[in-house]
């Protein structure tokens, strides 16, 4: 191998090792988003245990206590749900966030009515079938209203009069209220409506639990970018800058329990994955760009290193392999830079910021290391190209991978087209 070819080689080598050694820097910074990440995650805790955590429902329902004629002193609640419910929500998120530190966090008070009816007489036919083996106490029978988080209720108020000493109680799978329901009187009289409002505190979620044969959820709000979560997707939707309705109709065919169930027999697992609802996504997460932008790091430190020998080799003006890591380490610091601007600015105007600080950077040091201002202009242009990609596949959900493969192609095409007559053997490299 001829002396300047091995030359070429051992500086390839020192590159490709100078590349490896930022990838330490950008799992720090990895770390360091983790870290930031989870403190955000501890303030909307904090912020919920004093106004209410993330929120979810579901439509009341009767436990009775039923005994058998084998063993009278075993006691076990049976729990029946309504034939039918109708829920509807107006959910105002407060102009106002909660702030803690840096991190806003949204809150909403949601105005719940929650109407309904059991057909009391067909569901004790059902579990009795005229029997006399089971014994049903009607006379301590409750009313189970599930909140995920009790300290968010801001007032219940029901039109049954029998229905307003609801407290927090034990036994079900989930958290709820009960109010004592004495329905001894004559279980066949017919249906038995309810009709409950309240108004609930919450945070960043509201879902509902499709406690019900049929269950009609019907909601509206002033959250201009809702989620719907994992579960049923609403059957009606719209949404605009003031806001979003959504409407919902489950069936209990829709469901993997029935109406009906003896306690223990349905785990708190089982009811919460019927679970759907609202998600109050905040569509810039700065923490989700960043992690996404430091993953293409490695990637982009290696095409601004090829960028740099390719202009370095047809400018026939060596760079020394320390010029080199020192603008790799302004490379890297460019994500740090990105994020603490991130937390105060907003990501938008921190990466515009971020990349601009770069680039003068880099042209004004590769004018001093090239020593042509020219090229250290064009090689400043080089890079707000490729940081202006960077931003396409940061931002970018559903194209990120074809735009990322298509750019890759284009610069190494180019490279290759740009250096294809370079006879690499009889290249000067320092």
């Amino acid at each position: 191998m001829r002396p300047v070819a091995r030359s070429a080689s051992v500086k390839a080598a020192i590159l490709i090792g100078i590349a490896l050694l930022l990838l330490i820097p950008l799992s720090l910074l990895q770390s360091l988003i983790a870290e930031r990440t989870g403190q955000r995650d501890a303030a909307a805790q904090s912020v919920a245990r004093g106004w209410g955590d993330r929120q979810w429902i579901g439509g009341p329902l009767l436990a009775i206590p039923v005994t058998t004629g084998s063993d009278p002193a075993r006691t076990c609640d049976w729990y029946v749900l309504p034939d039918r419910l109708d829920i509807t929500v107006d959910l105002q998120v407060q102009d106002s966030r909660r702030r803690l530190g840096l991190y806003d966090v949204p809150v909403y008070i949601a105005r719940v009515r929650a109407k309904g009816e059991f057909d009391l007489a067909k569901e004790i036919t059902r579990l009795t079938g005229g029997g006399t083996s089971l014994h049903l106490h009607l006379d301590q029978a409750r009313l189970l209203l599930p909140i995920q988080d009790p300290r968010g209720l801001r007032g219940l108020t029901s039109a049954n009069q029998e229905l307003r000493n609801f407290e927090p109680t034990s036994g079900f799978p989930i958290p709820v209220l009960a109010a004592p329901l004495n329905i001894a009187g004559d279980p066949s009289a017919g249906p038995r409506a309810f009709d409950l409002s309240f108004d609930l505190a919450g945070t960043q979620s509201l879902q509902f639990l499709p406690l019900a044969r049929v269950v009609h959820v019907q909601t509206h709000g002033n959250w201009p970018d809702p989620g719907f979560t994992a579960g049923f997707l609403p059957s009606e939707r719209r949404i605009d800058a003031r806001g979003f309705t959504a409407n919902w109709q489950v069936l209990n065919l829709n469901r993997t329990y029935g109406d009906r169930w003896f306690q223990g027999s349905t785990p708190a697992e089982t009811l919460l994955a019927s679970g759907f609802g609202i998600e109050l996504v905040q569509p810039v997460d700065i923490y989700q760009r960043s992690t996404r932008a430091v993953k293409y790091g490695g990637l982009f430190i290696a095409l601004s290193f090829l960028t740099l020998f390719l202009v370095e080799t047809l400018q026939r003006q060596p760079v020394h392999p320390i010029q080199y890591g020192l603008m790799g380490l302004a490379l890297s610091v460019f994500y740090l830079l990105l994020l603490a601007l991130a937390e105060h600015i907003g990501f938008l105007l921190a990466y515009a910021l971020a990349t601009a600080a770069l680039c003068i950077l880099m042209s004004v040091y590769l004018t001093g290391a090239l020593r042509s201002a020219r090229a250290g202009t064009a090689s400043g242009g080089i890079f707000a190209a490729t940081y202006a990609l960077l931003y396409l596949l940061v931002t970018s959900e559903s194209y990120a991978l074809l735009a990322g493969s298509l750019a890759l192609f284009t610069l190494l095409a180019t490279t290759m087209f740009l250096t294809r007559k370079i006879d690499w053997y009889a290249q000067e490299v320092s």
